[in-house]
């Protein structure tokens, strides 16, 4: 639970930089397979409704699983989003899972090609 508290209060201290360039028009950027997408680009897609905020899937692999959430970053393949979360369990193993960025589920067998 800590780490939420530690993730969200770090959300919250950068978010205001995030808004910042809001009336900014951002050129739309070339992404390939595989490629991790940016905080603008994430933003933008966000807004356009095209995929979930990657905060509510965080929350939802909070609840899916008691691991801890150590990273994740959205990328891009074959025309659809996906955000690739790596967690660490209770045993201290890591592992890397994917989630469809568009309605939360998980992603068995995925492959980047790149």
């Amino acid at each position: 639970m800590n780490k939420i508290k530690i993730v969200l209060t770090f959300v919250l201290l950068f978010s205001p930089l995030l808004h910042a360039g809001e009336g900014t028009p951002i050129a739309p950027a070339v992404y390939e397979n595989g490629d991790r997408l940016d905080y603008q680009a994430c933003r933008v897609l966000v807004k356009r409704g095209e995929i979930l905020p990657m905060s509510d899937l965080m929350e939802l692999a909070n609840k899916r699983s008691s691991d801890h959430i150590l990273d994740a970053y959205l990328v891009k393949e074959n025309d659809q989003y996906y955000y690739q979360i790596e967690s660490v369990g209770n045993n201290g193993v890591v592992s890397v899972f994917y989630m469809d960025a568009t309605n939360g589920e998980i992603v068995k067998n995925f492959k980047v090609t790149q």
